[in-house]
């Protein structure tokens, strides 16, 4: 068995004197492994192996017609979720599901505190040494909260607001499954409805054709005035121009980005200059944790592929995550 670990910019966990690598290779000896870079994997490695774990470039997909599985080391799968850029249409795709979760509820949900309590406005006035009080008005206690998308993440984030006695709902598009943190569940096509309740929306969902823009213009409008959005799912599933207006006259109370459309968020943007925002370059999924749970989780993964069992977060190509 060929296995090619394409290690990323941010950890070497994986890689040759990784700490998961070593195990990696102490389990598995008499296994072929290549470690490599993110931006060195070449096409001939990706020709090479029998099994990914990584980012290996799509374009290279193609002409892998031995690949057995590839493992993304993210939650997101944009890039490789087309079956048609696969050489090998057997190829099974699968993406690291709730590994990052408990990182990202946990920043999530502080970005939600920091903008009841004003925090940025305090922020602003301690660098200037200023000290004169400005009184927050809501708390996340008692409140409803939306989540936008019901998976991994979504649900780490319900656990951490049930213990502020939060009302959550959430939309998701099989309404049958079960939700036992959920008060309610809504269908897509009842959007409106869910959000008009809301005053958090947490946006956890992945980018699709679907969920494309699914907050706008429209949305914002139904919000209600106190209203906080937080996004730590993708940038594109929001209309930034009409999220910035609805924050500029106060149509809206205040939002969380984790995550924007374009990214890097463009300087000129007026959303970085706005005291109800906060803005964090895509970097909630880190934490000293992060490494060692993708690592734990691809070991694990690759037991079950090796003795023939399901794996868990297998990309539904239809659905596009």
């Amino acid at each position: 068995m060929k296995i090619l670990v394409i290690t990323s910019w941010l950890t070497d966990i994986l890689g040759e004197n990784g700490e998961k690598g070593k195990e990696l290779r102490e389990k598995y000896p008499g296994f072929e492994i290549r470690s490599v870079g993110m931006l060195q994997a070449t096409q001939e490695d990706v020709c090479w192996a029998d099994i990914i774990t990584g980012h290996p470039r799509p374009e290279h997909l193609k002409a892998a017609t031995g690949l057995k599985w590839l493992h993304l080391q993210s939650a997101g799968v944009n890039g490789y979720e087309r079956r048609e850029i696969y050489g090998n249409p057997d190829t099974i795709v699968t993406r690291a599901a709730g590994v990052h979760a408990v990182s990202i509820a946990e920043h999530a949900v502080c970005m939600a505190l920091s903008l009841n309590r004003l925090m940025p406005i305090h922020y602003d006035k301690q660098r200037k040494h200023e000290w004169s009080q400005t009184v927050a008005r809501h708390e996340l206690f008692g409140s409803t909260a939306l989540l936008l998308g019901t998976g991994c993440l979504a649900s780490e984030i319900a656990k951490r607001l049930k213990g502020f006695n939060c009302r959550i709902i959430g939309l998701r598009r099989d309404i049958s499954k079960p939700s036992p943190l959920l008060e309610r569940v809504y269908p897509p096509e009842q959007l409106h409805e869910a959000i008009a309740e809301a005053d958090y929306i947490f946006n956890t969902l992945p980018l699709t054709e679907a969920t494309k823009g699914i907050i706008g213009k429209a949305e914002l409008e139904l919000m209600k005035p106190r209203a906080i959005i937080i996004n730590v799912g993708r940038g594109g599933t929001m209309d930034y121009e009409a999220l910035a207006e609805a924050l500029k006259s106060k149509r809206i109370y205040g939002a969380g980005l984790d995550v924007t459309s374009p990214e890097p968020l463009p300087p000129g943007s007026p959303l970085w200059d706005m005291d109800n925002v906060i803005i964090t370059p895509h970097c909630s999924a880190w934490s000293e944790n992060t490494d060692r749970r993708r690592g734990d989780f691809f070991l694990e993964q690759l037991d079950r592929f090796l003795r023939g069992l399901p794996l868990e977060g297998r990309i539904d190509f239809e659905a596009g995550y």
